[in-house]
């Protein structure tokens, strides 16, 4: 019921924004041209370096053994965007981003966001496959690194141990690019709202649909809401940035009952996931400082279900970093840690660390390289040394964007 609820709500919305512009444009030839797309993207290429316990367990009952301590890693979209104005103002886009195939954990997952955007007055409608607004809109901690701060790439490079608990990011993850829509207020005294409702976890609008998790017929949620306030001012000598997010889902456990019986979800009470952030960054001169904060509250039977398929666990989340930024050059230092209930170990938590220096130089417009050195540490709450992993991790490479 709450599906049709939000998919009419969504019709009328766009209707109301769209009907009298094409009511208006129906006759001038002018404004009767097809959205005509174009082409943009990233690519990025770097080495990597990692060392890490031998005797770490993965999901799949492993150890990691002789785990490669070099490799090349990479990633790369290309975007199709294009967008036309109507006669009374309202801007009509689209934007599909293509998988260049080089990522191996989305070689099943050749299209990444698919979706439209109108734009008016009265603010932005995103409607498709697209991340939420709090992914969108969060102030987290400033950073100059290319393979991310939070949901980074050097978690493939040491890898996440079995059983572990823990928050790869300090704003919402759940839905990831599941079909939704959302809606950005324009910005008033310097103040814009963002709201994100999800009828669902899968994309194209199908619950059965089993693109975004490798198993068929998981299902992580039934339906969510997630909004967004942003606060962005500039006071001459410096300029503030702050954020504040929460996010519901509502679990879908029963559905998952036959897929893992031993977790006995057939009788257990779907109680709601909440998620509170916030956010703040202040610049000053070259140098921007900040962090953020993220609390995900769940039961522990829904974390129990969640952990291995979204590392998204019941606990607490924060980053702090500082930004220096001289023409070309751009440098950083940041931490992260997230602190969740273990689901091994009873009223004890598992806590991943992980310390970060980057730097990034711009050579050109759309080209720069960039090298990140971090420490990661996976401490879990269980004695079983097989279930923590700990080592340094370095990445040294180049960006085009384009």
């Amino acid at each position: 019921m709450k599906k049709h609820f939000l998919s009419a709500a969504l019709f009328s919305t766009v209707a109301a924004f769209s009907a009298p512009a094409f009511a208006q444009t129906a006759t001038v030839e002018a404004f009767d041209q097809p959205i005509e797309l174009q082409l943009g993207g990233y690519m990025t290429w770097y080495g990597t370096y990692g060392n890490q316990h031998k005797s770490t367990l993965t999901w799949y009952g492993l150890d990691i053994g002789n785990y490669n301590h070099a490799d090349i890693m990479g990633s790369a979209e290309i975007y199709f965007s294009g967008k036309t104005t109507l006669q009374n103002g309202i801007e009509i886009g689209a934007m599909v981003q293509l998988k260049a195939g080089t990522d191996p954990d989305t070689s099943n997952h050749v299209i990444d966001e698919s979706y439209l955007t109108v734009d008016s007055k009265t603010g932005r409608i995103i409607l498709g496959n697209v991340k939420n607004v709090s992914y969108q809109m969060s102030v987290t901690a400033p950073t100059a690194s290319s393979v991310g701060e939070q949901e980074s790439d050097f978690t493939r490079v040491l890898i996440a141990p079995a059983m572990f608990a823990y928050n790869k990011a300090t704003y919402a993850l759940l839905d990831d690019v599941s079909t939704k829509v959302s809606y950005i207020t324009p910005t008033f005294s310097d103040l814009t709202f963002g709201v994100s409702l999800m009828p669902g976890n899968k994309t194209k609008g199908k619950d059965n649909n089993d693109l975004l998790i490798p198993d068929g017929g998981i299902k992580l949620f039934k339906y969510g809401a997630d909004a967004t306030a942003l606060y962005q001012h500039d006071f001459g000598k410096f300029n503030v940035e702050a954020s504040a997010v929460y996010t519901l889902y509502k679990p879908n456990l029963h559905a998952n009952s036959t897929v893992t019986p031993a977790l006995g979800l057939d009788a257990e009470k779907e109680k709601d996931i909440k998620e509170y952030g916030t956010g703040l960054n202040i610049g000053i001169g070259n140098w921007t400082i900040g962090g953020s904060y993220h609390y995900t509250n769940m039961s522990k039977k829904t974390a129990e279900f969640l952990i291995p398929y979204a590392n998204v666990a019941r606990g607490a989340a924060w980053d702090a970093g500082v930004k220096f930024t001289a023409g070309p050059i751009e440098t950083s230092a940041t931490i992260f840690q997230s602190r969740a209930d273990s689901i091994m170990v009873d009223g004890k938590k598992d806590i991943y660390t992980q310390y970060q220096l980057s730097g990034k130089y711009n050579i050109i417009s759309g080209v720069s390289a960039f090298i990140d050195l971090a420490y990661l540490n996976f401490k879990s709450a269980s004695d079983i040394r097989a279930l923590s992993n700990k080592g340094p991790a370095a990445a040294i490479g180049m960006n085009l964007n384009f």
